[in-house]
């Protein structure tokens, strides 16, 4: 399992949530291996993502292809 911190603009936080949970959980699911994702608003301006795979190889996997799609939007990890 995974859990990151995102930074987020506190005006388009709901906007990103919608396209994590429209968009990126479904590609999330092609990937073999691949269990559960949840993002949760902690803050205004922060989101936590939590990802579960059945492997270790599959999560590194996963947590590279998220990472490469984050860096296109408007979040920006925390760590």
């Amino acid at each position: 399992m995974s859990i990151r911190r995102y930074r987020v603009d506190p005006a388009q936080r709901e906007e990103v949530v919608t396209i994590v949970d429209d968009g990126w959980a479904d590609h999330l699911r092609n990937e073999p291996g691949f269990l559960s994702y949840h993002v949760v608003a902690t803050a205004d301006n922060e989101l936590i993502s939590m990802t579960a795979c059945q492997d270790e190889e599959t999560l590194e996997k996963v947590i590279q292809k998220s990472g490469e799609w984050v860096g296109g939007k408007v979040v920006s990890h925390l760590g």
